[in-house]
């Protein structure tokens, strides 16, 4: 896992400046060190696996642009929890995830010079490499069955960012157009508030199935361009959200 960490930061050190790339070196080293530290040897630590559906969309902050539509996406990945006292523990982790959304928005379209106002409709895909920061709190196993929940913060990091656009030229003409690549109006860095709760059902042993349901919310922008319709304004502003179902095995 340390492995893929150090090749996350090579990969983008091309990419981004290398003051970005030590502030974001240092957080990793942070979450992967500090973890081990803080767990007690009576407790230990346990590893998992997980896939978790989504439902996203955008909450947006910018006049003119508005929430149009929900995305089903998807993540997977590696839970690490690091046990710190009976019934409590630090969880972590690394996932690839995909969310996005649908917006609408004011838009000046000038096929040669016409400066026609209309509007513009962008579906977002957008793929992250993300880590968990996450507090757990477990009740004692009743049975077979524990309840947990979790507080605490997803940081995310963008490795694509694609759209379908549509523009609407008249009511019965619009102009599509697939797959664009929009990294340069996305930002690098995502961060969400994570509150979540599920249950885990033990197997035998340490194994547990694991089952949950989390919300992300999006506290961090995630457009990166001035406003396409009026250059005179703020850069738009739009958070993006999402619903998990988590499920998973833990050993």
């Amino acid at each position: 896992m340390y492995l893929w960490v150090i090749e996350l930061i090579i990969i983008y050190k091309r990419k981004y400046s290398l003051k970005s790339m030590k502030k974001i070196a240092a957080l990793l080293v942070l979450l992967f060190v500090a973890g081990p530290l803080l767990a007690d040897d009576d407790f230990g630590f346990r590893f998992g696996l997980k896939a978790s559906p989504n439902v996203s969309w955008f909450r947006t902050e910018t006049r003119g642009y508005s929430n149009d539509g929900l995305d089903l996406g998807f993540s997977y990945g590696l839970i690490v929890d690091y046990g710190f006292a009976e019934n409590y523990s630090f969880s972590t982790g690394l996932n690839i995830l995909r969310t996005g959304g649908t917006m609408r928005y004011r838009y000046t379209y000038d096929p040669g010079g016409q400066n026609l106002d209309t509007e513009k409709r962008r579906d977002h895909y957008l793929r992250y490499i993300e880590i968990p920061v996450s507090l757990k709190l477990s009740t004692a196993e009743m049975g077979y069955i524990s309840y947990f929940g979790r507080f605490g913060l997803g940081l995310g990091f963008n490795i694509q960012a694609k759209a379908d656009d549509r523009i609407y030229l008249s009511e019965d003409s619009t102009l599509r157009t697939k797959d664009l690549d929009i990294s340069d109006h996305t930002r690098f860095f995502r961060a969400a508030l994570i509150i979540g709760a599920g249950l885990e059902y033990n197997m035998g042993g340490l194994t547990s199935l694991l089952a949950g349901l989390t919300f992300h919310n999006g506290f961090s922008n995630i457009l990166n361009k001035d406003n396409p319709f009026d250059p005179t304004r703020p850069a738009p502003s739009a958070l993006n959200n999402y619903f998990e179902l988590t499920l998973g095995v833990m050993f």
